[in-house]
């Protein structure tokens, strides 16, 4: 068999690998990005769609409210929309001390002053920190939180106090690919919500039986998604629908598309383009191979449970059918040292303890709430910059599909294999070694995808030739 060398991301920097001839290379390409990006945000504010442009929705002595992405999203976004959005209420009448930007950090970490002026850049944070007027969310402060109620579909909203009670509601956002078949945007269902909020729609007694919306569906009712049926009781209630601002980013945070509006009217066209640009065809592969970059998602590959995402989180960005065939490999590449800093990440470690006690991870769900009620670990949330203790639990339960499925997930460079091989993770010295073992699973010819870069530049969904139905 012919061989072809690609190279994949490794930390910090790339390595070169050898894989079949006729493995298929799936990574993400940047389209025509905007020309104007700045024309094209106030293009969309005085065009929105679903509402009435920015400029008559403001008013002088409004107290208007801001929400953002956090730091997980790219900064060049937040930086270029946010100060024409200023500027555009300032010349309705708004005062600056009237305009609140919160940091919607959701079941993350809080961002420290310097990651958030980072974020916002100098436009904003000189002009709004001084005055008091940059905070982050707080998805544990009942003071700062309001509750609103449940949903009839069983979801608790509870959200921040401030945003809601704001006469005039703004989010920026950003279309990213996630799991599925879904996109994120209208950022405030989760992003604004409290701990409790996000619980009654991440975790996994509270995902809806499947066999309960296949009936729905067969009954002529179309099931509704979770973030049109929060934001619709958010409307009901307090009367004030947000105005988003989201944009579509290719490499570098660099804008595709801006739109602006209702949550229902900027959904259909900023879900279009993502999926055209973000669908990459593969064959459902009996080998898929993932280079792992330094930092993406939560922070450093070096933590043990990020490193994990990186492996077993891919294979469920899969909208259409499975992309790993049923006792497929995956097969990433880090060199993680798998150390778990307890300051940032403080109830990490003991998530990992206890998912070495449980058989599957979904009996972790009845650990739940001793493990937020611990109140050293939400201590280092409020006052430390620590991820609050649940936030391990989500990312056990984005694990568990691909645990399920794969053959074997094999991790090659890593200098601390203790750690992954409690995850359920092989680890090896280096991807010869992880090539070898990989074909005893899979047979000497293996259908292979190579994602070398998905971690570090937008993710992308796999669009399988092969219409095996989604788990």
């Amino acid at each position: 068999m012919t061989s072809r060398t690609v190279a994949v991301d490794f930390g910090d920097r790339k390595v070169d690998i050898d894989v079949p001839g006729n493995a298929v290379i799936a990574e993400f390409k940047d389209p025509p990005l905007l020309e104007d990006p700045e024309g094209a945000v106030r293009k969309a504010l005085a065009e929105p769609q679903g509402s009435a442009p920015l400029a008559e929705l403001a008013r002088p002595g409004m107290k208007v409210a801001i929400g953002f992405d956090d730091i997980t999203r790219p900064n060049l976004p937040p930086r270029t929309i946010l100060p024409i959005v200023v500027d555009e209420l300032n010349r309705a009448g708004v005062r600056d001390r009237d305009i609140l930007f919160i940091n919607a950090c959701s079941n993350h970490r809080k961002n420290t002053r310097s990651e958030l002026a980072n974020h916002l850049g100098p436009a904003i944070w000189n002009r709004f920190a001084p005055l008091g007027r940059i905070v982050n969310h707080d998805c544990y402060d009942s003071g700062n939180l309001q509750y609103v109620g449940y949903t009839e579909g069983g979801r608790l909203i509870e959200h921040n106090r401030a945003f809601l009670e704001a006469d005039l509601q703004i989010y920026q956002g950003n279309v990213s690919a996630q799991p599925w078949r879904g996109f994120t945007g209208t950022g405030v269902v989760v992003g604004l919500a409290s701990t409790r909020s996000i619980a009654s729609h991440h975790s996994f007694h509270t995902i809806p039986d499947p066999a309960a919306r296949k009936a729905q569906k067969d009954s002529g009712n179309r099931p509704v998604g979770m973030k049109e049926e929060v934001t619709a009781e958010l409307e009901r209630v307090t009367g004030r629908p947000t105005f988003y601002v989201n944009s579509v980013n290719g490499i570098g945070g660099r804008m595709i598309m801006v739109n602006a509006g209702h949550a229902g009217a900027v959904k259909e066209p900023a879900w279009k383009l993502a999926q055209r640009i973000t669908h990459t065809p593969v064959p459902q592969a009996d080998v898929l191979i993932v280079g792992l970059a330094q930092s993406y998602s939560y922070g450093h590959s070096n933590n043990a449970l990020i490193a994990a995402v990186g492996a077993l989180v891919p294979p469920r960005y899969s909208p259409e059918a499975p992309m790993l065939r049923e006792g497929g490999v995956v097969i990433a590449l880090s060199p993680t040292n798998g150390v778990i800093d307890p300051k940032i990440y403080p109830s990490y470690q003991a998530a990992a303890d206890l998912y070495g006690r449980c058989f599957t991870v979904r009996q972790m769900v009845d650990h739940e709430e001793t493990f937020d009620a611990r109140a050293d670990w939400r201590h280092a949330y409020a006052h430390g910059f620590g991820y609050p203790p649940l936030h391990a639990f989500w990312l056990f339960y984005e694990l568990e599909y691909t645990l399920q499925r794969a053959g074997a997930v094999i991790l090659a460079g890593t200098s601390n294999p203790a750690a992954f091989r409690s995850l359920g993770i092989t680890p090896v010295q280096d991807f010869a070694a992880a090539w070898k073992l990989a074909k005893k699973y899979v047979g000497p010819n293996p259908t292979t995808v190579v994602a070398p870069s998905f971690w570090s530049k937008p993710r992308i969904k796999f669009l399988v030739d092969r219409q095996e139905p989604v788990a």
